[in-house]
């Protein structure tokens, strides 16, 4: 295993942290009956979502740079 698949294969385990962090912070917000701040919050579970997905998206390119690096 050289530097590069080292580096790759570390950015994939702290991505894949990160999206796994990312979704446990989003569901564990509380979102509330009242009509005038439920928007903030779910905006808020949205932003999170969107960040643990892009966090997830890396972390399977990583994945797929290993698996690709095995193959050849």
């Amino acid at each position: 295993m050289n530097l590069v698949d080292k580096i790759v294969t570390s950015v994939g385990l702290l991505a894949s942290l990160a999206a796994a962090g990312f979704w446990l912070w989003g569901s564990l917000i509380e979102v509330p009956d009242n009509i005038d701040t439920i928007v903030g919050e779910l905006q808020r579970v949205g932003r999170l979502n969107a960040w643990a997905a892009l966090a997830a998206l890396i972390a399977a390119l990583c994945a797929a740079h290993a698996f690709w690096r095995q193959m050849t």
